[in-house]
């Protein structure tokens, strides 16, 4: 293990006897064997950074997942200490070597700083604000004070481009104004953009009780793009009663109405009267993809020019999954893509046909007809198996290479995804599992693709 001048890593223990190591993993999977040399590299004022150089003709290298958050433990006899945590930003491939430079919050460096303009916010508050735009979350921050700050009412209102109103709409706890209504003469000056902002049509505002400017921000941008959403369900209503028993109008322009929420969101304290507007989204920096230069793997394997229509719209689905920025959102556009690549996958069946006839005549008889019918449907299902089980079966007969942590990563995001549709609450899943379960699934499909067969 190397180590540059002014490295922050000291033991906060005395490490028993026995022989030290370090043991490094990606995700689950223990890449240690493989590991020539590590470098960990934590100088104050820096992002920590862990340098690895791996033998490329280990097997292990199927199993070691680049989007995976890779760890480094020093273990000596019976203690251990977490010397890094992070991922990886760059590998490199060399003749019997993939040199792999990882950092500990790559975020900071991805995502962009949105303009922003402020008004009588205190520091500790703007601290908070900045730590979770770089991507800290709540138990990974530590600001003395900032829980302190005193709880009110804010005011929140954003632009609504593709609306116009004439008179102010409730829709749950948003209201919908025209330009004109509301006090905006309080907007900070943000590089002209305010003027943007005052030039809207139509905006919507709520008020949300908080502590936090930010908070009080993020419920509002839930309740406005709800608000939205329901207005374009609603705009689709397309029957003439209405469920009152009232008859209410209609023309075909409105299938094709779509508002939705303007860049910016301007936060004001009624109490404090401390205020921001700004651009709430942490944009990640855009990058270049240059198929041309040290992207030109991307080209591999071809791509046929038919491709199987599931496989399409698996592709489609995932790619959803990739740009999207709600992660429930992103977890069903993955489990889409899943869906549409195990297709028709057969799988042996379970039961034989003695086995069907054998719980048939063990079976209670009903004379009531939909009794019997249900029982009947449910034997007639009784070989379908659930898509996790034809989803193995499918990664099995494509060959590709995915482990029981890649699995296991899926079906976790799926009991999200399965929670909210049952009306649940789940635990929001972390960004970075829902970027992994992309590339797991991006994996497969780059597998399949790579089986299909070329036409001339």
């Amino acid at each position: 293990m190397a180590a540059d001048e002014g490295e922050i890593y000291q033991n906060l223990f005395s490490l028993g006897g026995g022989v030290r190591r370090e043991i490094v993993r990606f995700g689950s999977v223990d890449v240690s064997h493989a590991v020539s040399s590590i470098t960990v590299r934590g100088k104050l004022n820096d992002i920590t950074q862990a340098k690895l150089a791996i033998n490329s003709r280990s097997s292990i290298v199927s199993r070691m997942d680049l989007s995976s958050e890779v760890t480094v433990e020093r273990v000596q006899g019976d203690y251990s200490e977490l010397m890094f945590a992070g991922f990886v930003v760059e590998a490199t491939a060399e003749a019997d070597l993939i040199r792999i430079t990882c950092s500990a919050r790559p975020e900071f460096a991805e995502r962009r700083v949105a303009p922003m303009a402020t008004a009588d916010m205190p520091p500790i508050e703007m601290l908070y604000t900045l730590a979770r735009g770089g991507g800290l979350r709540d138990e990974q921050i530590r600001i003395h004070g900032f829980q302190k700050l005193p709880s009110e009412v804010f005011e929140v209102v954003s632009p609504v481009d593709g609306l116009e109103v004439e008179q102010s709409i409730r829709l749950g706890s948003v209201s919908l104004y025209p330009n004109g209504v509301l006090d905006l003469s309080s907007l900070p000056e943000l590089n002209g953009l305010e003027k943007e902002f005052v030039q809207a049509k139509a905006y919507a505002a709520t008020y949300v009780e908080s502590n936090l400017a930010l908070v009080a921000e993020e419920k509002a941008i839930q309740d406005f793009d709800l608000a939205l959403s329901w207005l374009t369900v609603r705009s689709r209503y397309s029957i003439a009663p209405l469920p009152d028993g009232s008859t209410g109008d209609w023309d075909r322009q409105s299938l094709f109405i779509s508002p939705h929420r303007g860049r910016l969101v301007y936060v004001r304290g009624l109490r404090s009267h401390r205020r921001w507007l700004r651009v709430p989204e942490q944009e990640p920096h855009p990058t270049t993809l240059e198929p041309s230069n040290r992207h030109i793997g991307v080209a591999r394997p071809p791509m046929p020019r038919d491709l199987p229509r599931n496989v399409v719209q698996a592709i489609l689905a995932c790619a959803r999954a990739a740009r999207g920025n709600d992660n429930i959102s992103r977890i069903t556009a993955l489990w889409e893509s899943i869906e549409f690549y195990v297709g028709k996958t057969p799988v042996p069946d379970l039961f034989s046909k003695a086995d069907k006839r054998a719980i048939r005549r063990s079976i209670v008889k009903f004379d009531d007809p939909l009794k019997a019918a249900r029982i009947e449907n449910l034997l007639g299902d009784i070989n379908n198996p659930p898509l996790f089980v034809r989803f193995r079966r499918r990664i099995a007969l494509d060959g590709a290479p995915v482990s029981q942590s890649d699995v296991d990563l899926l079906s976790k995001l799926r009991k999200v995804r399965n929670d909210v549709i049952h009306g649940r609450s789940p635990r929001e899943p972390e960004r970075h599992e829902v970027d992994q379960g992309v590339a797991i699934v991006s994996r497969i499909l780059v597998h399949t693709v790579h089986k299909i067969p070329r036409r001339g």
